[in-house]
């Protein structure tokens, strides 16, 4: 009866939870989705600073509406004080370690400037934030739950419901939660997550019933048409997918550089990609904002081939220039129209040589193969497309290029571009949940005060004496200022006798800086011998404490147990 109880209440919390988190989601998705096209409409509407050009009329209406949007991003990292904005690294990078490591006003603030830069015109997509927004929404949720289910629970529930609300596909939200955040899959984490995902894409349909998805047929030629074709073709999607990830680091390192090289500050860098992106937005519109419009275009075949090279060209640089210079933005959906325009690309160019017309399924494959790689997600991109299409013919022509795509731009650039971000940051989560959170915890907690100084002037004898009394085979050096100068043991003391033990002691002792993650000290200590290490500050070379073998031991053992305590739930 107490089983059937627990097991009760257990149902009662997931759904509540769930609904809860599902519910929240449906409405900020959609309403970013809904504001970003409010706002696209009224830019192309505009006709602020129209020029004519020849025969033709343009209006840079897009450099004032980015220009704006720059504005916000910096007065919101201003005023709120953000070092860096927050995406799906963040998410992942959170869901791996055993804590509750998500700072819920940057994720908040992120989604805010995500916004911003989307509704001004910037060449950045939405899924990113709002996936982070979920998983944020999730940390927040779970502080005023009292409950057995874990962090990652929850962060998952709001990742899930973050895609189901955004592309109306339930199961692909359940699924890229798993696939792409947390890496794994339990009948613990599953529960909660599929409530959620399925009460954001029920009320995405309740209460916003004409929501933004792609236009794409259900019909499709024999797959023995295009199998073949999409296999030669992978190489191609890889190819693009990796040039866009290269792109998007470049400029995020570029950008570092530039600000050191002309001393300016990284706060004007938004406003020089808002310039840039504007003017190419007078003359090639499509690549402004979200780009669903253009991207249903490109899958009926409406682009003229020389178009195609043109938006796939200055997406994939326009993107990885707003991004990098500060423009906060996803790639998740810049992804999807890289993909798309590479595949109407491939499509219209198989035509031309007398293959059949098959363009439509190359672009949607195109448009899964590249966003696949992109995050990290294939399978989610397979699921995605039959949500979307009800077509048996397409998801298993997507599933053979996405596949090949996959597993050819694993070995071109790694799992995906998040996990880039991270490696970037020095977090390989192929390491485990373990290493990760060695890495976190620092040695600076673990300093004791019981150890044994001495200074240049001491006697050899005399050290001796206080080591003895004090139960100690060494002691650290010291100058006025605490300054650590060496380490000296029991038998270079017995060996100084009445002499000063300066010529006696180890002038480079192994020592571990206060900074130094568990990880790093374990490191350190595998040549190590002695009783302790000495703890220093990096910047000020002052003895901190010190650590014996045996509490680093126990440390490392207690993080061990709670990361395994935490995977076994």
């Amino acid at each position: 009866m107490h089983k059937l109880r627990d097991a009760s209440l257990e149902i009662i919390l997931i759904i509540l939870v769930g609904g809860l988190i599902g519910a929240t989601l449906a409405i900020v998705s959609n309403l970013f989705i809904i504001g970003v096209f409010w706002f696209e409409q009224q830019r192309e509407a505009s006709t602020l600073f129209s020029v004519n050009i020849g025969d033709q009329l343009l209006s840079f209406s897009s450099v004032i509406f980015l220009w704006i949007a720059a504005a916000i991003v910096v007065t919101l990292k201003i005023a709120f004080g953000i070092s860096r904005w927050a995406g799906p690294a963040d998410s992942i990078y959170a869901a791996h370690q055993i804590n509750e490591p998500l700072d819920i006003k940057t994720g908040l603030v992120s989604t805010l400037a995500a916004f911003s830069a989307a509704s001004g015109g910037a060449s950045v997509g939405q899924y990113g934030p709002l996936v982070h927004f979920g998983a944020t929404m999730g940390i927040w949720v779970k502080r005023f739950v009292s409950s057995r289910l874990s962090h990652e629970v929850y962060l998952g529930c709001g990742v899930a419901a973050a895609i189901s609300a955004g592309f109306n596909a339930p199961i692909a939200g359940v699924i890229f939660a798993h696939e792409a955040i947390l890496r794994h899959f339990s009948l613990r984490t599953i529960a909660p997550i599929t409530v959620a995902s399925i009460s954001a894409s029920a009320l995405s349909h309740q209460w916003f019933p004409h929501s933004i998805t792609f236009e794409i047929s259900s019909l499709g030629p024999p797959l023995t048409e295009i199998v073949p074709v999409l296999v030669v073709l992978a190489p191609l999607f890889s190819l693009v997918a990796v040039c866009f990830m290269w792109a998007l680091r470049y400029s995020t390192k570029s950008a570092a550089k530039i600000t050191r090289k002309v001393e300016a500050s990284p706060l004007l860098l938004p406003f020089v990609a808002a310039t840039i992106c504007g003017l190419v937005g007078v003359w090639i519109p499509q690549i402004l904002g979200l780009g669903f419009s253009s991207i249903n275009n490109m899958i009926a075949g409406e682009f003229a081939l020389s178009l195609l090279f043109a938006v796939l060209i200055a997406k994939l640089l326009m993107t990885a220039l707003c991004i990098g210079f500060g423009l906060f933005g996803g790639v998740f959906s810049p992804s999807l129209f890289i993909g798309v325009a590479a595949g109407a690309l491939a499509g219209q160019l198989i035509t031309l040589f007398g293959f059949a017309d098959i363009a439509s399924i190359i672009s949607v494959a195109g448009m899964a193969a590249v966003s696949s790689a992109v995050i990290g997600a294939p399978i989610t991109a397979v699921i995605i497309v039959l949500e979307l299409t009800q077509s048996y013919t397409y998801a298993v022509a997507v599933m053979v290029s996405v596949m090949l795509c996959s597993l050819i731009t694993n070995r071109l650039f790694g799992h995906s571009f998040f996990d880039r971000q991270l490696l970037d940051r020095g977090i390989d989560l192929l390491k485990g949940r373990e290493a990760i959170a060695l890495r976190q915890k620092t040695v600076d907690g673990l300093c004791s005060q019981n150890y044994l100084r001495a200074t240049t002037n001491s006697k050899g004898q005399e050290l001796c004496e206080q080591m003895k009394s004090h139960g100690k085979t060494e002691a650290y050096v010291v100058d006025d200022s605490a300054v650590l100068l060496g380490k000296i043991s029991l038998y270079a003391a017995i060996e100084a006798a009445d002499s000063s033990i300066e010529t006696f002691m180890d002038t480079r002792p192994t020592i571990l800086y206060s900074h130094n993650s568990l990880d790093d000290a374990m490191l350190k200590v595998r040549q190590f011998v002695g009783e302790s290490l000495p703890v220093v500050d990096a910047e000020s070379g002052q003895l901190q404490g010190a650590i014996t073998e045996g509490a680093l031991f126990q440390a490392v053992t207690g993080v061990q147990n709670q990361a395994r305590t935490l995977e076994r739930a």
